[in-house]
């Protein structure tokens, strides 16, 4: 083998490529990538870090391994696509980001800061908080007795069961009489 024929395969071991389109099975994800000079290649696996997955947009960008050389035998490593990063992370932070702004942002100082342009929804077990742009909900277990809160623009609702009120800028309504009289846990 000459030095240039080494050379050239040596070259061929490590590339980048252009995601063209991806695919993702749940067990495996492929990409079909445009790399080295216009040449294709189909159904490359995109190794995944674990606990972390995602799906790169088209015109993604990825590293191409041949392992051991062998250029039929591809790897990629997690794409990434630099138009769409989430950048000017301070020192010991670390953030999951989706195409749409939509990001988890874990911050040096300890915080949590989420942000979505439709819907951030939690949930453990059958305790559920969903906020949207309109409306603000909390759910504590499932059935129609399960205690739970509303906020809109215009009310606030609480619900135990079969009680409820309601708070709005001129008045209150509940479904039973009002006690009035001190805080039963001021603690909360």
């Amino acid at each position: 083998m000459s030095w240039t024929e080494l050379a050239r395969q040596l070259r061929g071991v490590i590339a980048r490529g252009v995601i063209r389109r991806s695919a993702d099975t749940g067990e495996s994800q492929t990409v079909d990538v445009q790399a080295w000079a216009g040449h294709s290649r189909t159904d490359v696996e995109v190794l995944q870090l674990f606990g972390v997955s995602s799906r790169p947009p088209k015109n993604g960008v990825v590293i191409l391994l041949a392992i051991g050389g062998d250029q039929s035998d591809l790897v990629a490593l997690p794409a990434g696509s630099p138009g769409n990063r989430l950048g000017n992370l301070a020192e010991g932070e670390a953030a999951l980001y989706a195409i749409l702004g939509n990001r988890v942002h874990c911050k040096a100082d300890g915080t949590v800061h989420v942000i979505s342009p439709n819907k951030v929804l939690a949930e453990v077990k059958d305790n559920q908080v969903e906020l949207t742009d309109d409306v603000i909900r909390l759910r504590k277990g499932t059935g129609e007795s399960a205690p739970r809160v509303t906020i809109t623009d215009d009310m606030v609702k609480l619900r135990l069961g079969d009680k409820w009120i309601v708070v709005q800028s001129d008045k209150i309504v509940s479904s039973h009489p009002i006690v009035i009289g001190p805080d039963p846990d001021p603690s909360v």
